[in-house]
């Protein structure tokens, strides 16, 4: 988790991440998008008026549109090849094809392979610097088991500073030890404290832990 293959943009917060139809073209488009959440993107599925693609923001606010010849269908093995913009909303004079793969474009020879595309957007974005550098934040993670069999109602609170999330996990542990728990496992020290307490019939594992990736 703390290598660089695993770090993703975070997923756009709007309302239709719950939509049955966003959620199916998320996961049949997949090979497209987690390319570009690896580049630090924040890539969504474009759903208006019966006409789907797939969106990746730009760092200067423009952003990446990738289509096949009208409409991406919602089965991936029937694109008839891949056409790329890049667009800026307000701003018509910025229509940019940077790769196109459908039957009449410069890259026509690739069809809807996945590989020659993500390579072609990767060059772009780095070429002009458009994508964004996410950093971890720290988290206090807060699970267990009750003495009455029930989980523990699960805690993550995230700190963009890393000595705020130790102060947290200190007040934690500083609470569980005034209800009279004992400290049954420690480890990671000071930068990555983990600790499991036992107390009451239950057991509860306090901990720092790596939360999601957020803006550098």
């Amino acid at each position: 988790m703390n290598s660089e293959a695993s770090q993703l943009a975070p997923l756009p917060e709007h309302g239709n991440t719950d939509d049955p139809v966003w959620q199916a073209m998320w996961s049949a488009y997949e090979p497209v998008i987690t390319p570009l959440r690896r580049m630090g993107l924040v890539t969504d599925i474009e759903l208006c008026g019966g006409m789907y693609g797939i969106t990746a923001e730009l760092n200067d606010g423009s952003y990446l549109l990738v289509t096949s010849e009208h409409t991406l269908p919602s089965n991936p093995a029937e694109v008839e090849g891949w056409h790329v913009q890049r667009l800026k909303d307000g701003l018509a004079t910025l229509q940019e094809t940077i790769y196109d793969s459908t039957e009449i474009g410069a890259q026509a020879q690739h069809g809807n392979q996945h590989l020659p595309l993500s390579d072609a957007i990767t060059t772009f974005v780095k070429q002009r610097a458009l994508g964004v550098r996410f950093k971890p934040y720290k988290a206090v993670s807060i699970t267990g088991l009750r003495g009455d069999h029930l989980t523990v109602e699960p805690i993550c609170d995230g700190f963009s500073k890393p000595e705020d999330a130790i102060a947290r996990y200190g007040r934690e542990i500083a609470d569980l030890q005034s209800l009279g728990w004992q400290c049954v496992h420690q480890q990671g020290g000071n930068d990555w404290p983990l600790s499991v307490w036992a107390g009451d019939g239950g057991v509860v594992t306090v901990a720092v832990a790596l939360g999601a990736w957020i803006p550098e």
